[in-house]
């Protein structure tokens, strides 16, 4: 996670093109497949990523590689070289350039390059996200509705308002998390942002996370489960969290949010004891919040909104207001733009309290994406053939209880049927739940010419700031115009 990662993508942005990014544990296998699916004119790539504590890792191997072995040859591979680890030589024959010395030409020769205007429907992003078969499904985000869900959500959910607020999303940038709460959703709002590339534990140690909190003064977290587990094996006592919380450094933080696997209850307690203790004292003090979501909503599906009614009076100053009851073990309440169902195998609805597939009705909310990229065909057999196009199958199962919170259980493929019974592996083995996102190092990235959508968008850490959509903040600020 280094800022040229984010730069690079917001300059892809403003060019009014279509990026896709790569996360950089990748071996070069899927990157091809990668490649060969979006066929980008152009691979932005650093020199090498850095995991942990460990050395660091080159890239040139598994991007060579996998060049060579996708039939689609990008024109241009820009590489920005790191002080750890260069990528030397650079090959100009097969299209191989410094990120630094062409920022530089750039500059000396007075080179600007203007936003292109797109169209709301147009792409902003491909995410891929793997299938049944192993081939990559490539998740298209619309320009404007991705734009205006996440400026909602960033204030309505997560209590980020603008500037002032800072968030800190420890995901990687190739996974969805980021790409809406890392970049896009903080700097809409104007808010700052901070990047982190490193794990929870061993870079120093299990104080990672809460160390950022109270240098960067961060008021809202948002990290996996896996995360919290990781840091709970190192530090069982919680010696870390205890020492820094007992000192104020984690006054500054109003809500942890977790999502990308099933969180069990007692991790879920244990942080909101913790948090309620040394995090956030102001109003209904902080919490610990469970949501869903995945790479096709682009946003929540489901969680507890810290400032609702910021969805009516965008500008409120009545930021306080307690949140609703929270349940551990629970994903929430349905978030606006997503009408969730819970129903039989046949598509028929289920009472409240019953397990079964949980769906969604059309429409979706303005983050969700429409189709795949340039494979309608998949897009509707793996969402929409399953129930006869009535709903939208997310995967999952799980139940919606009697006061409207939502249950996710696990994947529909790991329910058990026992004696005419359906029993969820989540329930069962709350522990072997599987996580949807990874810890987080450096990436790769590809973008692609404008096209328009189809019919259905050591370690380090870093804060950036963002501004109000459209407006320049310094020299190297890079805006981004979007219109109908």
């Amino acid at each position: 996670m280094i800022p040229a990662a984010l730069i690079g993508i917001l300059a892809i942005n403003r060019l009014g093109a279509i990026h896709a990014v790569v996360f950089g544990g990748f071996a070069a296998g899927a990157l091809a497949q990668r490649i060969e699916a979006s066929r980008p004119v152009a691979i932005l790539t650093a020199s090498c990523g850095i995991d942990g504590n460990k050395p660091a890792q080159a890239y040139r191997a598994f991007v060579e590689e996998a060049v060579g072995i996708s039939p689609w040859k990008p024109s241009r591979t820009i590489i920005w070289q790191r002080e750890q680890l260069s990528w030397h030589p650079i090959r100009k024959t097969e299209g191989e350039r410094s990120w630094q010395n062409l920022v530089k030409s750039a500059r000396a020769r007075g080179l600007r390059a203007e936003c292109v205007p797109v169209k709301s429907t147009d792409g902003i992003y491909i995410i891929y996200t793997s299938g049944t078969t192993g081939l990559p499904k490539g998740v298209l985000r619309d320009s404007g509705g991705h734009a205006v869900g996440l400026h909602m959500s960033i204030s309505y959910l997560f209590g980020i308002h603008g500037p002032g607020d800072v968030m800190g999303c420890f995901s990687d940038i190739g996974w969805v998390v980021s790409h809406s709460y890392t970049l896009y959703g903080p700097l809409l709002t104007g808010a700052a942002t901070v990047l982190y590339e490193g794990k929870p534990v061993g870079t120093p140690d299990s104080s990672a996370f809460w160390r950022m909190v109270e240098e960067y003064k961060i008021n809202t977290m948002f990290t996996a489960p896996t995360a919290l587990r990781a840091i709970r094996k190192e530090d069982p006592e919680n010696r870390a969290i205890t020492a820094i919380g007992q000192r104020g450094g984690l006054r500054s933080l109003k809500a942890l949010f977790l999502a990308g696997e099933r969180s069990e209850p007692a991790i879920v307690s244990m942080y909101q004891d913790l948090l309620k203790k040394y995090g956030s004292q102001e109003g209904a003090g902080a919490h610990v919040i469970d949501n869903w979501w995945s790479s096709e909503s682009g946003s929540p599906i489901s969680g507890i909104a810290l400032v609702p009614h910021a969805g009516k009076d965008r500008k409120t100053d009545k930021k306080e207001h307690p949140p609703l009851q929270i349940k551990p073990g629970s994903a929430g309440k349905p978030m606006p733009g997503f009408d969730v169902r819970v129903v039989d195998d046949e598509g028929n609805e289920l009472p409240k309290g019953k397990m079964g597939n949980i769906v969604l009705a059309a429409p979706l909310a303005p983050t969700a994406f429409r189709t795949l990229w340039e494979d309608e065909e998949r897009f509707y057999n793996g969402y929409l053939k399953r129930f006869g196009g009535k709903w939208v199958d997310t995967g999952d199962t799980g139940v919606i209880d009697e006061h409207g919170y939502i249950h996710i259980m696990a994947r529909s493929d790991d329910v058990i049927n026992v004696a005419a019974h359906r029993l969820s592996t989540g329930k069962s083995h709350p522990k072997r739940s599987l996580p949807k996102e990874k810890p987080s190092f450096s990436r790769r990235f590809s973008y692609r010419e404008p096209r328009a959508s189809h019919n259905l968008a050591p370690a380090r850490d870093r804060s950036v700031r963002g501004g109000h959509p459209g407006r320049a903040q310094g020299p190297d600020a890079l805006r981004v115009r979007r219109h109908e």
